[in-house]
């Protein structure tokens, strides 16, 4: 009877044990599957989190260029004029992709290697006054900075700070899409480069041929017009915030007949009142800028040509020029008087020559020759005189060498003639010729 209690004893330890031990293999499996589980999880959250980290980044992009210049100047205007260098710009274009159809995007200007100035307008103390603050020579300009919608490939949107594409200089303003050192002669004498405002953009493209522009912003302050560049420093720059009295619309149409895209031939239009936008209420009446432009661009390699023309009509310039005259001198404007009309032309050509040598092929070399005429003072009205001064030929020949396609190497020599008269500056006698101004410059572009 012992035995049998011993013997059961015995078999039912054996069985316990026996679970005890199932029971604790269970227990490690179970807990390798739970550990499986939970490094597996770790595992797809990682690779989704980097997922998502690069699928930000692939949304995000940026591009730009830069230009650096050297002058040496001879100009009978003036002789004391010392040569210059000159970082004149660096671009950036920071960009970002919300959606298939939705893209932010804006572009950064450092202008002149500096900072900047502005002017601010303090209507609190009595008449006002105008006060500057000025850190450095240079610019840092917030250029654009708009939402840009493609809805259809014949319409979208742009809304915010944008370029007024007027002229094709706004459109070739990257250093290898024109010959020059500088920006492009007669447009940048008497129109904005660079020039953007802010409002409403719609743009797109119909009949596979055609392109068009049109926008509606803010309009310009003739307070800034003058006689040398007419309606350019109308560019609402000198204040902290521009003034939306008025605005204006501009309209572009392009045909587009090349394999190249910057082979098209157009039209351009800009019409907007210019005296609600000035600082004080000085003027009642109106002041309404009226430009046409037209333009042909061909780019199909080795040849490229360049072709514009403006003309322009400032209403009341007379009246611009007399409130123009009474001005602060703390507004940092001309106060000289304003051509009711402005004329201007231009024509470029350029030929690629070491295509013709194979050992050659990585590089370009254009030769190129430039002419330029414009008059910002092509008919006044009123009291104000044409000073022939301000009506201007030039000629300008030089290379563009690519040692790379983001690496443009310039140089050029121009020759610019005056209307105005020649004198001697030591006997005041006149030279029988126009006053002449003459420049060679060389620099450097780079795209990125």
């Amino acid at each position: 009877m012992k035995l049998f209690k011993y013997f059961l004893l015995l078999f039912s330890t054996s069985i316990a044990f026996s679970q005890s031990t199932i029971d604790t293999l269970a227990l490690r499996k179970l807990k390798s599957e739970i550990k499986q589980e939970i490094l597996k999880e770790i595992q797809n959250q990682k690779k989704e989190v980097e997922s998502t980290s690069n699928k930000d980044l692939d949304k995000f992009s940026l591009h730009g260029y830069a230009v650096v210049n050297y002058y040496n100047y001879k100009y009978d205007t003036d002789p004391a004029l010392k040569n210059k260098i000159d970082a004149e710009r660096l671009n950036i274009y920071p960009e970002y992709q919300f959606k298939d159809w939705i893209a932010f995007r804006s572009e950064i200007e450092f202008e002149h290697g500096g900072t900047g100035a502005s002017v601010d307008y303090d209507t609190q103390e009595e008449f006002g006054e105008f006060e500057q603050e000025i850190e450095k020579g240079g610019s840092i300009k917030l250029e654009q900075i708009y939402a840009d919608f493609t809805i259809k490939p014949y319409f979208n949107i742009k809304v915010g700070r944008i370029k007024v594409l007027f002229n094709l200089a706004q459109s070739l303003d990257d250093p290898d899409e024109y010959f020059t050192t500088h920006r492009q002669e007669m447009e940048n004498a008497l129109t904005p480069l660079g020039w953007y405002e802010s409002g409403i953009g719609i743009y797109g493209t119909f009949a596979k041929k055609f392109n068009y522009y049109f926008t509606f912003t803010n309009g310009l302050d003739s307070s800034g017009f003058n006689s040398s560049g007419w309606i350019k420093n109308g560019h609402q720059e000198r204040f902290e915030m521009v003034n939306a009295e008025s605005f204006a619309t501009m309209m572009r149409l392009d045909y587009k007949f090349g394999r190249h895209k910057h082979t098209y031939a157009g039209l351009s239009a800009y019409i907007g009142d210019s005296s609600a936008n000035r600082p004080k209420e000085d003027m009642k009446e109106s002041a309404y800028v009226t430009m046409l432009e037209g333009h042909f661009t061909y780019n199909e390699f080795p040849l490229r040509i360049y072709s514009t023309g403006i003309y322009g009509n400032l209403e009341n310039s007379n009246i611009v020029s007399q409130r123009n005259a009474n001005l602060s001198n703390n507004l940092g404007v001309k106060r000289t008087p304003v051509g009711k009309n402005a004329v201007g032309f231009t024509t470029e050509i350029g030929y690629e020559i070491l295509h013709n040598f194979s050992n050659l092929k990585q590089h370009m070399l254009y030769p190129f020759l430039r002419y330029d005429y414009y008059d910002s003072m092509y008919d006044v009205e009123g009291s104000i005189v044409d000073n022939p001064r301000w009506q201007r030929s030039s000629i300008t020949g030089g290379i563009n060498w690519f040692i790379a396609k983001e690496v443009i190497i310039k140089a050029q020599y121009s020759n610019r003639r005056l209307g105005s008269q020649n004198y001697d500056l030591n006997t005041l006698v006149y030279t029988g010729k126009k006053q002449q101004e003459n420049t060679f410059s060389l620099g450097i572009g780079f795209e990125f």
